[in-house]
Formats: C-alpha cells, sequence, structure tokens
C-alpha cells in the first residue's frame, strides 16, 4: 500500500479541525460520583481491570500467509506489561483472497488456531485480556489487486487507493462472506480469544455497504439504511448463533461519518438506525469511531495538545448513549485522564477508551499513568505512524532511528 504521505494525511485527519465537534464535559455536580480509569469495567461477561484499551492497530508484523510472529507478541506484551486492560489485535482478514497487506494478520484457516492459542497466552501471561479484530477489506488496499479478488458492494473506485472492486458482490458472495466471518469466529474462540471485534467502520468493506457513496445496488443491500444495513446486521446475527449468547462481540462503528448525505455519506439518524440494529441483534459493545476516506476527514485527528480537541468521538458517543443502553468504548484522541473521568461521569453507558497512536508511541502509558495522572503523553498526533501505514511495520517516529525513515518522508 504505497501512498505518499501528502495524500494519505490529507484523507487521515487535516480537515478534522473544521469538522470536529468541541467537547464539553464536567461543568456539572454528577462529578462527585465520578467513575475511575483505573478500576474494574465490565463488557457484557468480560471483566477487565481498567478502562484502558489498545485499540485495533494494525502491526504489519505477520508472515506472508498471514500467520502472527514473535515479533507481534513482543508488541501485545509491551502493551500487557504496560498496564492496558484489553489489547485488540491490528484487522484480521477472514479470507485468503482478500489480504490486504503482506505483512497482515489473518485468520482463515483452521490451522492457524495453535499459533493464536500463542498469541492469546502471551497476553495472558503478561496480565491483559485480548479480542481480534475481524474484517473484510474490499477495495481499501492496492496490495496485489490484480492477482486476487477484490469484492465490492458496487463498482466504485476507492478514492485513496484507486482500487476498484473486481467482483461486485452477488448474493451468493454475500453468504460465503457470512460464512467466512462465522468459521473466523469460531476459529477465535477455540483459539482462547477473549472477545471478538467486527470491523464495521472506516470504509472498509462492510462500512462501504453502509455508505451511500460507495453502495449504488438496487437490490435488498442497497438503496435505503435498512437495505444498506443489511450485511452487517447478518454478519451479526450469523456470528452471534456460532459462538453463543454470552460470548463477547463488539461491533466497531461510526457516530458520525462528517461526508453529510449529499455527498454519499449517512445522517446521523442513518448510524443511529444500524447501532439500534446491532443492540437488538445482540452486540455486547459498541466502539465509537468515525469519519469518512471520500473527502479529508478520517479518524486520526491531528494537532491534539489542547484539551478542548481531545477525545473527539464522545459526543457522538453521547448521543449514542441517550438512544441505546448498551456498553461503549471511545477510540480517538484521548490524551488526558482527567478529560476521560468526566466524560465517564457524564455519559453513563461509556465504560472505556481505546488508545491506536498513544500506545504505539508508549506501550507502558497505562501504567505511566496510573502513577502519575498527570503525565503527558508522548504521542504528538504528528500522523508519520499513519502516513506510513503498510510500507513498513507500525511504529512510532520517536521509537525509529531516522536511518529506518523511507526517503520523502
Amino acid at each position: 500500500m504505497s501512498i505518499d504521505r501528502r495524500t494519505l494525511i490529507k484523507f487521515m485527519g487535516m480537515a478534522a479541525a473544521s469538522a470536529t465537534t468541541t467537547v464539553s464535559f464536567g461543568s456539572s455536580a454528577e462529578l462527585s460520583s465520578q467513575r475511575k480509569l483505573f478500576e474494574e469495567t465490565k463488557l457484557g461477561t468480560l471483566t477487565l481491570k481498567n478502562r484502558l484499551i489498545r485499540s485495533a492497530t494494525s502491526q504489519y508484523r505477520a508472515t506472508v500467509d498471514g500467520d502472527p510472529t514473535e515479533d507481534l507478541m513482543r508488541v501485545h506484551r509491551e502493551l500487557a506489561q504496560g498496564g492496558v486492560g484489553l489489547i485488540i489485535t491490528g484487522l484480521t482478514y477472514i479470507m485468503k483472497d482478500d489480504q490486504y497487506g503482506q505483512a497482515g494478520t489473518g485468520l482463515y484457516d483452521d490451522s492457524q488456531i495453535e499459533l493464536y492459542k500463542e498469541v492469546v497466552k502471551n497476553a495472558h501471561d503478561h496480565g491483559a485480556k485480548i479480542a481480534v479484530q475481524l474484517a473484510m477489506v474490499g477495495p481499501q488496499s492496492d496490495y496485489r489487486i490484480d492477482h486476487r479478488v477484490v469484492y465490492g458492494a458496487s463498482k466504485v473506485p476507492h478514492p485513496i487507493y484507486g482500487t476498484v472492486p473486481n467482483k461486485v458482490m452477488t448474493k451468493q458472495d454475500i453468504q460465503f462472506s457470512i460464512q467466512a466471518f462465522i468459521d473466523s469466529a469460531i476459529r477465535a474462540k477455540k483459539a482462547g480469544f477473549d472477545a471478538i471485534e467486527l470491523h464495521f467502520a472506516h470504509n472498509y468493506l462492510v462500512s462501504q455497504f453502509l455508505f451511500p457513496y460507495y453502495n449504488d445496488r438496487t437490490d435488498e443491500y442497497g438503496g435505503p439504511i435498512e437495505n444498506r444495513a443489511r450485511f452487517a446486521f447478518e454478519i451479526l446475527e450469523a456470528v452471534r448463533g456460532a459462538v453463543g449468547s454470552d460470548f463477547p462481540i463488539i461491533a466497531k462503528v461510526h457516530g458520525r461519518d462528517y461526508l453529510g448525505s449529499l455527498a454519499g455519506g449517512n445522517t446521523q439518524e442513518d448510524n443511529l438506525y444500524v447501532i439500534k440494529g446491532l443492540v437488538e441483534r445482540g452486540i455486547t459493545a459498541l466502539d465509537i469511531s468515525g469519519g469518512n476516506k471520500v473527502r479529508g476527514m478520517g479518524e486520526f485527528h491531528p494537532e491534539l495538545q489542547d484539551e478542548k480537541d481531545q477525545s473527539y468521538f464522545a459526543e457522538d458517543a453521547k448521543y449514542i448513549s441517550e438512544h441505546v443502553d448498551v456498553p461503549m468504548m471511545v477510540t480517538g484522541g484521548n490524551r488526558s485522564p482527567k478529560l476521560m473521568e468526566e466524560i465517564l461521569a457524564e455519559v453513563k453507558n461509556i465504560e472505556a477508551f481505546g488508545f491506536g497512536r498513544t500506545m504505539l508511541s508508549e506501550p507502558a502509558l497505562a501504567n505511566n499513568w496510573k502513577q502519575d495522572p498527570n503525565h503527558k503523553p508522548r504521542c504528538l498526533s504528528c500522523n508519520w505512524c499513519i502516513a506510513n501505514y503498510g510500507t513498513q511495520k507500525s511504529q512510532c517516529v520517536l521509537n525509529v532511528s531516522r536511518a529506518y525513515i523511507p526517503a520523502g518522508h
């Protein structure tokens, strides 16, 4: 996925400032009953030792077949030793033909179960719970597109990668894909993962079915939101049936996409319809994110040193909390323990906070905050890690020597 820094930064956050809702929490007397970051919390049957979650971040440390490596387990080990309550693995592809990168993780074959048992044991042995994020990628990658099936809701070019689906999904393809989710979910449970996260956000394939921009179908999977949400609903129903009623399933979803219905996006009511449908179908918890990869509004905002710009999806989570009663985590721009505990006091359904760039830079962030709530994360939100996403192992520029920075960056 060789995308130049200028292009990727454009789509991954440089327009964020104009679209971000300023967070304003903690002004009421409710703070007297404030919940704490460093206390146990529950996502269904899953008990976490604290409210800090390493959100799914693809590491590009797998083999060419998608198998986890010792290097990947080292990353998880450092996070677990660093005090995080839950690690969510990076995006894990569920069909060999849907491989998104040479070193991305996959869980598409029964032979991989034993390898993932080691991944789980590695995290558990060092004090963290671990979940696997399952996803279909579709055209949101330019990896080997001339040599693999590129599934799509419609034949719409991806605005960043330029990839055009070479296989518009038939109803048979959709059912085949749902079975692939079932099979991977069963493998995850056999491997001992504590939970599964279904990736229904960030313009990956299921998210593209939800977006009118990518979905111009005229069958029961296109048109009104009731149809565009059908694929996601059928996946959840099938996976829930396969893993049982008590096994934790998280869905990563958009609170808003900030695109607007006239530009091919969803209204806030559309997204709420999806969320309500997931809750009705037995989702355990929601991972609230947002943004789009169509018009310069991504989920990775830069310039987060000012507290008013942080925890930028919390307002969306607050709106959702007013309409559904389900545990939520909020990923995106979480930098201040004080602000996060103010949010906990005001939004009853938020149970945890996710961290991507910050823990990529500082695996011991949880322990550092536990020792000193005023500790300032070392992550500068420069987005260098995002600009080089997929072209190298995921890492923070502060953790590598200049010799390893690709030319032109």
